[in-house]
Protein backbone atom coordinates (compact mmCIF):
# COMPACT_ATOMS: atom_id res chain seq x y z
CA UNK A 1 0.00 0.00 0.00
CA UNK A 2 2.62 2.80 0.83
CA UNK A 3 4.38 1.28 -2.50
CA UNK A 4 1.62 2.21 -3.89
CA UNK A 5 0.76 5.52 -2.74
CA UNK A 6 4.85 6.49 -3.14
CA UNK A 7 4.02 5.89 -6.64
CA UNK A 8 1.03 7.92 -7.06
CA UNK A 9 2.86 10.63 -5.43
CA UNK A 10 5.54 10.25 -7.78
CA UNK A 11 3.54 10.39 -10.92
CA UNK A 12 1.20 13.49 -9.46
CA UNK A 13 5.09 15.30 -9.03
CA UNK A 14 5.66 14.65 -12.64
CA UNK A 15 2.22 15.21 -14.10
CA UNK A 16 2.40 18.69 -11.93
CA UNK A 17 5.78 19.17 -13.45
CA UNK A 18 4.94 18.78 -17.32
CA UNK A 19 2.28 21.70 -16.34
CA UNK A 20 4.62 23.76 -15.09
CA UNK A 21 6.24 22.98 -18.49
CA UNK A 22 3.08 23.93 -21.06
CA UNK A 23 2.90 27.01 -19.00
CA UNK A 24 6.11 28.81 -20.57
CA UNK A 25 5.38 30.20 -23.85
CA UNK A 26 8.40 31.53 -26.45
CA UNK A 27 7.60 35.37 -27.35
CA UNK A 28 9.45 36.43 -30.92
CA UNK A 29 10.69 39.36 -30.82
CA UNK A 30 12.06 41.89 -33.53
CA UNK A 31 14.54 44.12 -31.00
CA UNK A 32 16.03 46.77 -33.21
CA UNK A 33 12.35 49.17 -32.54
CA UNK A 34 13.18 51.42 -29.27
CA UNK A 35 10.72 52.20 -27.59
CA UNK A 36 8.89 49.02 -27.80
CA UNK A 37 11.24 46.31 -28.10
CA UNK A 38 15.60 46.45 -28.17
CA UNK A 39 18.16 44.88 -26.73
CA UNK A 40 19.94 46.53 -23.66
CA UNK A 41 23.22 44.40 -22.16
CA UNK A 42 21.94 41.55 -23.23
CA UNK A 43 18.54 41.60 -21.75
CA UNK A 44 15.21 42.29 -24.08
CA UNK A 45 13.67 45.83 -22.76
CA UNK A 46 11.01 47.92 -24.46
CA UNK A 47 7.47 48.69 -23.59
CA UNK A 48 6.37 45.29 -25.20
CA UNK A 49 8.24 42.99 -23.23
CA UNK A 50 8.13 44.82 -20.18
CA UNK A 51 4.42 44.73 -20.58
CA UNK A 52 4.18 40.73 -21.62
CA UNK A 53 6.68 39.88 -18.82
CA UNK A 54 4.06 41.53 -16.59
CA UNK A 55 0.59 39.89 -17.85
CA UNK A 56 2.91 36.56 -17.17
CA UNK A 57 3.62 36.93 -13.98
CA UNK A 58 -0.60 38.27 -13.55
CA UNK A 59 -1.79 35.17 -15.56
CA UNK A 60 0.68 32.44 -14.28
CA UNK A 61 2.67 31.53 -16.72
CA UNK A 62 6.08 32.23 -18.16
CA UNK A 63 7.52 33.52 -20.84
CA UNK A 64 11.08 33.60 -22.67
CA UNK A 65 12.22 35.52 -25.68
CA UNK A 66 13.69 35.02 -28.93
CA UNK A 67 15.10 36.98 -31.12
CA UNK A 68 13.78 36.74 -35.03
CA UNK A 69 13.66 39.48 -37.96
CA UNK A 70 10.64 41.20 -38.47
CA UNK A 71 9.10 39.33 -41.42
CA UNK A 72 10.23 35.69 -40.15
CA UNK A 73 8.17 36.65 -37.04
CA UNK A 74 4.24 35.51 -38.69
CA UNK A 75 6.05 32.71 -40.39
CA UNK A 76 7.42 31.31 -37.17
CA UNK A 77 4.01 31.88 -35.43
CA UNK A 78 1.98 29.98 -37.98
CA UNK A 79 4.86 27.57 -37.42
CA UNK A 80 4.68 26.65 -33.98
CA UNK A 81 7.96 28.11 -33.24
CA UNK A 82 6.55 30.67 -31.14
CA UNK A 83 3.53 31.55 -29.05
CA UNK A 84 3.40 34.82 -29.06
CA UNK A 85 4.34 37.61 -31.03
CA UNK A 86 6.03 40.43 -29.55
CA UNK A 87 7.07 43.88 -30.43
CA UNK A 88 5.40 47.33 -31.94
CA UNK A 89 2.72 45.37 -34.23
CA UNK A 90 0.29 47.24 -36.57
CA UNK A 91 -3.06 45.37 -36.70
CA UNK A 92 -4.32 44.96 -39.96
CA UNK A 93 -7.02 42.39 -42.12
CA UNK A 94 -4.41 40.60 -43.98
CA UNK A 95 -2.46 39.93 -41.11
CA UNK A 96 -5.42 38.73 -39.74
CA UNK A 97 -5.80 36.06 -41.91
CA UNK A 98 -3.04 34.54 -40.83
CA UNK A 99 -2.74 35.35 -36.98
CA UNK A 100 -5.35 36.29 -34.51
CA UNK A 101 -4.33 39.60 -32.64
CA UNK A 102 -5.30 40.79 -28.79
CA UNK A 103 -7.04 43.68 -28.33
CA UNK A 104 -4.94 47.34 -29.30
CA UNK A 105 -2.74 48.60 -26.67
CA UNK A 106 -1.30 51.46 -29.07
CA UNK A 107 -2.37 54.11 -31.69
CA UNK A 108 0.50 55.16 -34.04
CA UNK A 109 1.35 57.68 -35.94
CA UNK A 110 3.78 57.71 -39.29
CA UNK A 111 7.03 60.21 -39.91
CA UNK A 112 9.04 60.62 -42.31
CA UNK A 113 12.40 61.62 -40.34
CA UNK A 114 15.27 63.45 -42.06
CA UNK A 115 18.90 64.36 -40.98
CA UNK A 116 18.95 67.65 -38.92
CA UNK A 117 19.90 69.98 -42.07
CA UNK A 118 17.73 68.69 -44.60
CA UNK A 119 15.80 71.05 -46.33
CA UNK A 120 13.19 68.28 -47.67
CA UNK A 121 9.30 68.91 -46.07
CA UNK A 122 7.78 65.29 -45.90
CA UNK A 123 5.89 65.75 -48.90
CA UNK A 124 9.02 66.52 -51.08
CA UNK A 125 10.74 63.71 -49.00
CA UNK A 126 7.93 61.25 -50.85
CA UNK A 127 8.65 62.09 -54.39
CA UNK A 128 10.93 63.79 -56.79
CA UNK A 129 13.08 60.71 -56.83
CA UNK A 130 13.99 60.91 -53.14
CA UNK A 131 15.71 57.49 -51.62
CA UNK A 132 13.38 56.98 -48.37
CA UNK A 133 14.29 54.05 -45.66
CA UNK A 134 11.78 51.92 -44.51
CA UNK A 135 12.10 48.33 -42.73
CA UNK A 136 10.80 45.44 -44.88
CA UNK A 137 7.61 43.67 -43.94
CA UNK A 138 6.00 46.80 -42.41
CA UNK A 139 2.69 47.98 -42.54
CA UNK A 140 5.30 51.37 -43.66
CA UNK A 141 6.45 49.43 -46.61
CA UNK A 142 3.08 48.63 -47.77
CA UNK A 143 2.39 52.48 -47.57
CA UNK A 144 5.11 53.50 -49.50
CA UNK A 145 4.51 51.10 -52.36
CA UNK A 146 0.82 51.34 -52.39
CA UNK A 147 0.36 54.56 -51.29
CA UNK A 148 3.18 56.19 -52.65
CA UNK A 149 4.76 54.65 -55.45
CA UNK A 150 1.24 52.90 -56.15
CA UNK A 151 -0.12 56.55 -57.20
CA UNK A 152 2.50 57.37 -59.51
CA UNK A 153 4.64 59.45 -57.28
CA UNK A 154 8.37 59.30 -57.84
CA UNK A 155 10.32 57.71 -54.69
CA UNK A 156 13.09 55.21 -54.38
CA UNK A 157 12.25 52.30 -51.60
CA UNK A 158 15.31 51.09 -49.68
CA UNK A 159 14.26 48.27 -47.46
CA UNK A 160 16.22 47.15 -44.68
CA UNK A 161 15.71 44.36 -42.34
CA UNK A 162 16.34 46.53 -39.04
CA UNK A 163 14.87 49.14 -38.63
CA UNK A 164 18.79 50.28 -36.89
CA UNK A 165 20.59 50.18 -40.35
CA UNK A 166 18.07 52.59 -42.07
CA UNK A 167 19.02 54.92 -39.57
CA UNK A 168 22.57 54.34 -40.18
CA UNK A 169 22.43 54.86 -43.46
CA UNK A 170 20.34 58.09 -42.67
CA UNK A 171 22.48 59.37 -40.96
CA UNK A 172 25.60 58.95 -43.46
CA UNK A 173 23.57 60.35 -46.08
CA UNK A 174 22.98 56.89 -48.31
CA UNK A 175 19.15 57.87 -48.37
CA UNK A 176 17.51 60.99 -47.45
CA UNK A 177 15.21 59.76 -45.80
CA UNK A 178 13.72 57.43 -43.37
CA UNK A 179 9.56 56.29 -42.97
CA UNK A 180 8.72 54.69 -39.84
CA UNK A 181 6.32 55.24 -36.80
CA UNK A 182 6.38 58.00 -34.43
CA UNK A 183 7.87 56.35 -31.20
CA UNK A 184 10.75 55.11 -33.01
CA UNK A 185 11.50 58.04 -34.44
CA UNK A 186 11.10 59.87 -31.16
CA UNK A 187 13.40 57.40 -29.58
CA UNK A 188 16.26 57.63 -32.85
CA UNK A 189 16.30 61.33 -32.52
CA UNK A 190 17.13 61.23 -28.61
CA UNK A 191 19.39 58.67 -29.10
CA UNK A 192 21.19 60.86 -32.08
CA UNK A 193 20.95 64.72 -30.70
CA UNK A 194 21.06 67.01 -33.14
CA UNK A 195 21.17 64.82 -36.01
CA UNK A 196 17.88 64.32 -37.12
CA UNK A 197 14.07 66.23 -37.34
CA UNK A 198 10.88 64.79 -38.06
CA UNK A 199 9.54 66.55 -41.62
CA UNK A 200 6.44 65.58 -41.34
CA UNK A 201 3.74 63.11 -40.15
CA UNK A 202 1.01 60.98 -41.61
CA UNK A 203 -1.80 60.14 -40.14
CA UNK A 204 -3.47 56.90 -41.68
CA UNK A 205 -7.13 56.26 -42.14
CA UNK A 206 -8.35 54.07 -40.50
CA UNK A 207 -6.11 54.42 -37.50
CA UNK A 208 -2.93 52.29 -37.10
CA UNK A 209 -2.75 50.53 -33.98
CA UNK A 210 -0.43 47.61 -32.02
CA UNK A 211 -1.53 44.39 -30.28
CA UNK A 212 0.37 41.61 -29.62
CA UNK A 213 0.19 38.34 -32.36
CA UNK A 214 -1.05 34.40 -31.10
CA UNK A 215 -1.37 31.94 -33.62
CA UNK A 216 -5.17 31.58 -35.35
CA UNK A 217 -7.40 29.81 -32.69
CA UNK A 218 -4.74 29.64 -29.86
CA UNK A 219 -8.19 31.01 -27.71
CA UNK A 220 -7.45 30.10 -24.20
CA UNK A 221 -3.45 32.06 -25.04
CA UNK A 222 -5.49 34.78 -26.34
CA UNK A 223 -7.76 34.98 -23.46
CA UNK A 224 -5.02 35.24 -21.03
CA UNK A 225 -3.52 37.80 -23.47
CA UNK A 226 -6.47 40.19 -23.33
CA UNK A 227 -7.37 39.24 -19.84
CA UNK A 228 -4.00 41.06 -18.81
CA UNK A 229 -4.04 43.68 -20.94
CA UNK A 230 -6.91 44.99 -19.44
CA UNK A 231 -5.96 44.43 -16.24
CA UNK A 232 -2.64 46.11 -16.43
CA UNK A 233 -4.02 48.98 -17.77
CA UNK A 234 -6.85 49.47 -15.08
CA UNK A 235 -3.87 48.58 -12.07
CA UNK A 236 -1.68 51.77 -13.82
CA UNK A 237 1.00 49.54 -14.62
CA UNK A 238 0.91 50.10 -18.02
CA UNK A 239 1.29 53.98 -18.09
CA UNK A 240 4.27 53.30 -15.62
CA UNK A 241 5.93 50.95 -18.50
CA UNK A 242 4.91 53.30 -21.37
CA UNK A 243 6.37 56.30 -19.43
CA UNK A 244 9.46 54.49 -18.30
CA UNK A 245 10.20 54.79 -22.07
CA UNK A 246 8.36 57.38 -23.27
CA UNK A 247 7.88 59.80 -20.09
CA UNK A 248 5.62 62.40 -21.96
CA UNK A 249 3.37 60.04 -23.88
CA UNK A 250 -0.99 60.04 -23.37
CA UNK A 251 -1.70 56.45 -22.50
CA UNK A 252 -5.05 55.90 -23.70
CA UNK A 253 -7.44 52.90 -22.85
CA UNK A 254 -6.94 49.65 -23.78
CA UNK A 255 -8.64 48.47 -25.83
CA UNK A 256 -8.04 50.94 -28.05
CA UNK A 257 -9.83 51.07 -31.57
CA UNK A 258 -10.92 47.67 -32.94
CA UNK A 259 -10.64 47.53 -36.30
CA UNK A 260 -13.37 46.23 -39.05
CA UNK A 261 -12.25 42.61 -40.42
CA UNK A 262 -10.48 41.17 -37.87
CA UNK A 263 -11.72 37.72 -36.78
CA UNK A 264 -10.73 38.28 -33.04
CA UNK A 265 -12.55 42.10 -33.04
CA UNK A 266 -15.63 40.02 -33.26
CA UNK A 267 -17.66 39.44 -30.11
CA UNK A 268 -17.53 38.23 -27.59
CA UNK A 269 -14.15 38.91 -27.54
CA UNK A 270 -12.06 36.04 -25.67
CA UNK A 271 -10.99 37.17 -22.01
CA UNK A 272 -13.00 40.32 -21.60
CA UNK A 273 -16.44 40.83 -20.14
CA UNK A 274 -18.87 41.36 -22.28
Amino acid sequence: MRRLLSLALALSAVLCSTAAIAKTYVAGIEPSFPPWASVDRGQFVGIAPDAVRAIAKQQGFDVKFRSLSFDSLIPALKAGKIDILVTGLTVTPERAKQIDFTVPWWTIKLDVMVPKGSKLTAQDALGNGHSVGVQTGTTNYDYLKNDIAGKGRKIQIKTYEQGTTALQDLLIGRIDAQFLDDDTARQYMADNPGKLKIAGQVSPTPPQVYALGVKKSNTALLKQLNAGEVALYKSGAWTRIVHKYMPDAKVSPIPGALLDGVDSYQTPIPGLAQ
